[in-house]
């Protein structure tokens, strides 16, 4: 699938403002193959969507050089500890003028690149897509501009769960879309799903 590089093309917004408390050290810079999870999760979106942004929690300088290292846009968030929907909310607003956005956490480094491909060939024709594995919804999710004002409102800690109102779901064969890296043993169960 050809890179989308239209005027008004779609923006990748990465979530990466969370304080890993439940892994007990910064799960961003875990190595995965080498790699941190937060720069394989980025550089996987930067190589199909030109237009991605990261946000970042306000202490973040480190990543925040990372991700500059390899050209990938980001922002420290000093709000990030009110939850994820500020932090989605703040990067959408960063992009405000993109044809949509397609939101993933950066704690989903296993997410194949045909699936996000899939996502974007639906994005000309449905307006709210996300993919699905044994029918539970996953990511990345696509929101089309018509939910710029839903999705700059959004506050506390649920992300855009209040809006993600019947989806338009594409049946995949990838648990690394439903699969969300939180404990350490995540990484290690991760074998089991042939991710």
């Amino acid at each position: 699938m050809a890179k989308i590089t239209t005027t008004h093309a779609p923006s990748a917004i990465i979530l990466a403002a969370g304080s890993s408390r439940r892994f007990g050290r910064d799960k961003r810079l875990e190595l995965i193959e080498g790699v941190p999870m937060l720069l394989r999760t980025a550089l996987k979106f930067k190589g199909l969507v030109p237009d991605t942004f990261v946000v970042l929690g306000p202490n973040d300088s480190d990543h925040e050089r990372m991700l500059k290292e390899h050209e990938i846009a980001s922002k420290r968030f000093q709000d990030a500890a009110l939850g994820m929907g500020h932090s989605l909310a703040y990067g959408v607003g960063q992009r405000h003028s993109s044809q949509g956005w397609l939101v993933i956490p950066a704690d989903m480094p296993f997410i194949q690149i045909p699936t996000v491909q899939k996502v974007l060939a639906a994005i000309q024709i449905h307006t709210l897509v996300a993919p699905a594995y044994k029918g539970q919804r996953g990511h990345p999710v696509w929101f089309e501009r018509h939910y710029l004002n839903a999705l700059c409102a959004l506050s506390g800690d649920k992300g855009a769960r209040q809006i993600l109102n019947d989806p338009y779901l594409i049946p995949v064969d990838d648990p690394g879309c439903v699969v969300d890296i939180d404990r350490p043993e995540d990484l290690e169960a991760r074998n089991g799903l042939n991710l």
